[in-house]
């Protein structure tokens, strides 16, 4: 997979966001950034979060007999889908 790094994508973001020299808009910047960063496969989340969260994904995990590799997949996948439903 080929990705843009973060620091290029955060950075391309903010030069197109915002071209004023002065009374620079820093929500927007943020904005085109977050957006960039979505549009680019990244995804920002919280690094904790409350137990009913990891009990949500593990309720909702896929079981059963699957390939070491597809497991953590199904578990990243599904813990990415709860986190960016939750308020969290």
């Amino acid at each position: 997979m080929s990705k843009k790094a973060p620091l290029k994508v955060i950075e391309d973001a903010i030069a197109k966001a915002d071209t004023s020299y002065f009374f620079e808009n820093y929500t927007k910047q943020a904005q085109a950034v977050l957006a960039a960063l979505k549009s680019a496969g990244y995804a920002i989340t919280a690094t904790d979060y409350p137990e009913d969260v990891w009990k949500q994904v593990a309720d909702q995990m896929k079981t059963g007999r699957v390939k070491p590799e597809q497991h953590v997949k199904n578990v990243v996948e599904t813990f990415f889908r709860i986190a960016g439903e939750s308020k969290y």
